[in-house]
């Protein structure tokens, strides 16, 4: 399985290397109602926010695949994702599920305490550390968060902004089937992040391996169900929306 994913990534990476090597990113020239191509056609709703094109460094050259799965992204949320979340946060009070989900946050420790050092953020991994401590201790396991009143404050950091900081390029935005938003870089960062998360070499516990993940996944769903839907009602095209929401919050990754 892990291998197949591994597979999987790597080729649409190298598709992606291949297409990118043949793609010279043209920048049309605008006016502020509209654009004009070489035929003079005015298209007066062809502006930044209307257009489906992406802004500045933003690149989507597989715009077409990313939309299919966007799609089917689209589908399994409110046909699986939705319903078994809603299911929990029905049977499950809302102050376990943020117990759990601080549970999980503070077994990822390890993403934040090595990319903190891999950007000379030391005095970020040492409050990582403090918290890791105290939480794990006194929170019982990282169910509540006693570190905060402590002001040890979280610096969070995975391996996609520490490849932003070493001006490793985004690359084109890939829209992955369950998974969701990402890119080129962001893919990248989130194998490496895998590598460093405790419950990837559980060894024999195949089931607990493979499970925890969507069950974090379910588990932060039901503690902000409606945000999606929210956000297609309020534009016109959900797809660019989602699109601009990551890059949006990539670049503040990288600036801090």
């Amino acid at each position: 399985m892990k291998r197949y994913l591994l597979l999987s990534i790597s080729l649409w990476i190298g598709l992606q290397s291949a297409l990118m090597a043949g793609v010279k990113t043209i920048q049309p020239s605008r006016e502020s109602t509209g654009t004009s191509d070489s035929s003079g056609f005015h298209d007066p709703f062809d502006t930044e926010e209307g257009s489906s094109k992406p802004t500045g460094k933003e690149l989507d050259s597989l715009e077409p695949m990313n939309r299919f799965f966007f799609k089917v992204n689209d589908r399994l949320y409110f046909w699986l994702l939705k319903p078994v979340s809603k299911g929990l946060a029905t049977v499950v009070p809302k102050p376990c599920r943020e117990a759990l989900d601080r549970a999980f946050l503070n077994a990822k420790f390890p993403i934040r305490f090595v990319n903190n050092l891999l950007q000379g953020k030391l005095k970020g991994a040492g409050y990582e550390t403090g918290r890791l401590v105290v939480n794990t201790t006194v929170g019982f396991g990282g169910l509540f968060d006693p570190a905060a009143r402590l002001k040890l404050n979280r610096h969070p950091a995975d391996f996609d902004q520490t490849l932003a900081k070493y001006k490793i390029p985004t690359g084109s935005y890939l829209c992955w089937p369950v998974i969701g938003p990402s890119s080129v870089r962001g893919t990248v960062g989130e194998i490496g992040d895998t590598l460093l998360t405790p419950w990837t070499y559980l060894g024999f516990y195949h089931a607990i391996s493979y499970g925890l993940p969507p069950t974090q996944k379910i588990n932060t769903t039901s503690l902000h169900l409606g945000e999606y839907e929210d956000l297609k009602k309020s534009t016109f095209d959900p797809y660019i929306a989602v699109r601009s929401a990551y890059f949006d919050s990539r670049r503040k990754a990288a600036e801090n």
